[in-house]
């Protein structure tokens, strides 16, 4: 008889070990299954922000390869949101806004040195960024984005990281989004450069110009209707450039 209850308290404690195992493994599912969709939401939050004005500070809220994935998005979108935000910083410069206003191009004749190094400085600035922002657009940096040597269940969760990363309907924008820097990167240097030749303009008939309080007067009409051309010019790639902005 004691033999028999000694045996029964072996079963009963071998059942609940395996009870106990077997809930630690459904706890564990569970989790997994719990972080994932929280990485998945955690991503649709970030793809939705406003790249211009939104935060991008990392928080990671996950754990394990989740968190790996998670850290690299969340470091993939504040890189193209650091980028937009450069530019539109660059773009709004008070100095670049104001560099043919009556004040500056006065305080600058006759050589507009200062204006010229200013142009040069921001083309470079805005290039860069522009470049970062095309580059982020790449499949191969999307595919690239997750080493799969740094996840413990690397087939599993790049496979899951694709569908989150790379669906159809990514790639498309991704693309979109790349032609359509190039195009800004384009026009702004266009921009840039017309200013450039405006100021070299000054420059080079700085002897026919004289700055008063109010105006810039030229020696004759023909100057005055050259400059004239090339500030319409300037208005209507500042416009076309502006239409490209409010895309980003």
């Amino acid at each position: 008889m004691e033999k028999k209850k000694g045996i029964k308290k072996i079963i009963i404690g071998i059942v609940i070990v395996i009870l106990i195992f077997l809930g630690l493994i459904f706890f564990m599912a569970f989790k997994e299954l719990q972080e994932e969709d929280i990485l998945k939401q955690e991503i649709v939050n970030y793809s939705n922000k406003d790249f211009a004005t939104d935060d991008f500070s990392i928080e990671v809220k996950t754990t394990g390869d989740r968190a790996y994935i998670e850290e690299a998005v969340k470091k993939y979108y504040k890189s193209l949101s650091d980028s937009i935000k450069a530019i539109n910083n660059h773009l709004n410069d008070e100095e670049l806004t104001n560099i043919l206003t009556l004040n500056s191009l006065r305080n600058d004749s006759p050589n507009y040195i200062k204006s010229h190094e200013l142009i040069n400085n921001t083309k470079n600035k805005v290039t860069k960024e522009l470049e970062n922002i095309s580059s982020l657009c790449e499949e191969e940096t999307i595919k690239n984005l997750i080493d799969k040597d740094k996840l413990s269940d690397s087939e599993y969760y790049y496979e899951f990281y694709l569908d989150l990363m790379y669906t159809k309907k990514d790639l498309e924008l991704l693309n979109a989004t790349k032609k359509e820097m190039e195009t800004l990167s384009t026009k702004f240097n266009e921009f840039l450069d017309k200013v450039d030749e405006i100021l070299t303009f000054l420059e080079t008939n700085a002897n026919y110009i004289e700055y008063t309080d109010t105006n810039i007067n030229f020696a004759n009409d023909s100057l005055l209707d050259e400059y004239n051309t090339l500030v319409n010019d300037l208005t209507i790639l500042a416009n076309n450039m502006t239409n490209k902005e409010s895309d980003i």
